[in-house]
Formats: structure tokens, sequence, C-alpha cells
């Protein structure tokens, strides 16, 4: 089966906006710098990292990792696509919604049905099983059974990958609905 979507490969703590990318090539939206994008969306990373930026914040590491901040109100993805005038619409599922790996699957399966854009937030280390805790968001592309097709945009892993349905719950659960976690469906905006 063919993807949906070509993958973007992410500047360093840049995977949301690079995710955006996707969706908006997908829709033959004209793209944003994902530096500029990321930077709307709340971008800051550790001192040490900051040269490899024109404009960025740093300062405290943020309970969802570093990277962009849409757990804030000044940094909400339909605030900042009026801003940028992306024409997208920004709603966003919390394990709360759909509270146990059943719930999540349902959910992806209907975004695979309406061929909508979904984008999943997760704890990075949780999913693969590897030292880290951090956010991390990659674009939904497909399941099947309980094969999670996705894109990363993580320049050092293959761009097609897929994700245990009941690992990416587990590690939806453990990043938290604070730090928005779950599923964020975007849709193109006809106006």
């Amino acid at each position: 089966m063919k993807p949906r979507y070509l993958p973007i490969v992410q500047q360093p703590y840049c995977c949301v906006a690079a995710c955006f990318q996707m969706v908006m090539y997908r829709h033959r939206l004209p793209l944003i710098p994902q530096e500029e994008l990321a930077y709307e969306l709340g971008l800051i990373v550790p001192e040490k990292d900051s040269h490899l930026f024109a404009k960025v914040r740093t300062g405290s590491k943020p309970s969802s990792g570093w990277g962009t901040q849409i757990q804030k109100k000044e940094f909400k993805p339909a605030k900042v696509f009026k801003k940028l005038k992306i024409p997208l619409e920004f709603n966003q599922y919390f394990i709360k919604d759909f509270k146990n790996p059943e719930g999540l699957k349902e959910l992806l399966v209907s975004i695979q049905k309406k061929d909508t854009d979904g984008i999943l937030c997760f704890d990075y280390g949780k999913l693969w099983g590897i030292p880290s805790n951090g956010g991390h968001v990659c674009v939904f592309d497909r399941i099947d059974g309980n094969k999670v097709h996705i894109v990363d945009p993580e320049y050092k892993v293959p761009k097609f990958r897929i994700a245990n349905l009941d690992r990416l719950f587990k590690a939806m659960d453990f990043h938290g609905d604070s730090n928005s976690t779950g599923v964020w469906i975007l849709t193109r905006r006809n106006d």
C-alpha cells in the first residue's frame, strides 16, 4: 500500500512543525519554513543548541520535553494556523477521550476511513523501549490490526515505521494529557 505522506525530516526539536508540514504538503498548501512554524508553536531548546536556530527560546525544560509548547494557550495550533494563514483546523483527542487501546484503535480506524490527517503524540522512549523520556509526534498513516503505520520525522530512524497499538497507547498515557498527548486531527478548511 502506498503511503499517504511524503516524509519530511525534522530540524532538532521540530517534530511538530515537520509533521504539520507533511500534512500541508499532502494538501498542496504553501509550506512555511519549519523553524518559523516551530517558533510560533513555542519552540524552546537547551541553551547549548540555541546556535542551531535564527530565532528560538531557551529556558527550563518543559515537562513535555524540548521542542514546541502547544499545551500552552499562547502556542495552540489553531491560534498559530490563523496567525500564519494556514487553512487547517486542529482538534485534539486526549487519553481520557479514548480510555484504552481499543478506543484508540476505533479513533484511528475512523481517521483512516475518512482519509483525515492524524498526528500521534506520545513518549518516545516508552514507545520504542529506549532509555529516553520526552514527547514526540509522528504522522498517522494507517492501521492494520494492531499495527499502527506512522511517518516519523526523526532524522536518525526509518521514516516509515510500525508501532504496536498497545505500546502506543501506553506511551501516550505515560506522556500525559497535560503534555498534549493523544491524537491530533487536522482538517483542511475551504475558506
